[in-house]
């Protein structure tokens, strides 16, 4: 328990700093920085914890196979902002920004959260789709949040 909180701590914190362009100032508001909603790196946290109890659950059932054509929005949403991280990750070194990765991880939490209330994944026609989904997202969101120093939690 101690250790998740204090993982949760120095998201906050750090997330609090980073999200900020390093020329623009920034004011310490520890309440803001430490909320579950909102642009905040507890918000991130619970977004990839949310992700691995999906995963996790899925484990547990025996998968459905899926066959389809379309893509759902969000579904398109979620796909093009995943595949956005290599030039992401080369603009924040090519402008030695952060905050870059720091809005795209919120961003990506954002449009992952808005795809989890649109489209069921467990039990749905598109299951096996929308675990591979939502463990792409997990997993670029664990390589973004580790690239401004912040260790993710499997269970919030």
């Amino acid at each position: 328990m101690q250790r998740r909180a204090n993982k949760v701590a120095i998201a906050a914190i750090f997330y609090g700093d980073l999200k900020n362009n390093r020329i623009n100032n920034m004011i310490f508001d520890i309440d803001r920085f430490v909320s579950f909603e909102g642009d905040t790196g507890p918000y991130l946290l619970y977004s990839y914890a949310r992700a691995s109890s999906i995963l996790e659950k899925a484990k547990k059932q025996k998968l459905k196979k899926s066959e389809f054509e379309d893509f759902e929005e969000s579904e398109s949403r979620l796909l093009k902002k995943i595949s956005d991280f290599k030039d992401i990750v080369l603009k924040a070194y090519s402008t030695l920004s952060p905050s870059v990765i720091a809005n795209y991880s919120y961003e990506l939490s954002q449009i992952f959260n808005e795809f989890y209330s649109e489209c069921p994944v467990i039990g749905s026609e598109k299951e096996e789709f929308r675990l591979k989904l939502v463990d792409a997202f997990r997993q670029v969101l664990k390589n973004s949040l580790y690239l401004i120093g912040i260790d993710v939690l499997e269970r919030m």
